[in-house]
């Protein structure tokens, strides 16, 4: 954050890689990157060319069926939700009652309505 006098109050935005740093900023940035590729080059150093572009040709095939399957859990999911909604499942306990524990929180809601509706009655 920083201030302009006369202007107001404002917030920096996050500073870019090779944009608005010093020279040691970008040196570290530059030294982090390579530690990485290190890392990756020791990891598969015993792989020749050929068995490493299949290695990525098979985890290519692996990430389509898992970007599937995790599309299909998400839509899943989503539905459920709006059904657990429409049936208010979602909805916090109301207050901590001795009702029958196998009412559902659906009725309990509409229990809890109805006696509001009946207590509002009542006093009119």
């Amino acid at each position: 954050m920083y201030a302009v006098k006369g202007r107001g109050v404002f917030v920096r935005q996050a500073p870019e890689p090779g944009k608005h740093h010093g020279p040691i900023t970008n040196y570290l940035l530059r030294d982090e990157i390579a530690r990485e590729a290190r890392a990756a080059a020791a990891e598969f150093a015993d792989l020749s060319d050929d068995e490493l572009l299949e290695r990525e040709a098979e985890l290519d095939r692996r990430w389509v069926t898992i970007r599937e399957e995790h599309q299909r859990v998400f839509n899943e999911r989503r539905k459920v939700k709006r059904a657990k909604s429409r049936r208010g499942l979602f909805l916090p306990p109301l207050h901590d009652d001795d009702t029958d524990p196998d009412v559902s929180p659906s009725q309990k809601l509409e229990a809890a309505l109805a006696e509001s509706r009946k207590r509002r009655q009542q006093r009119t």
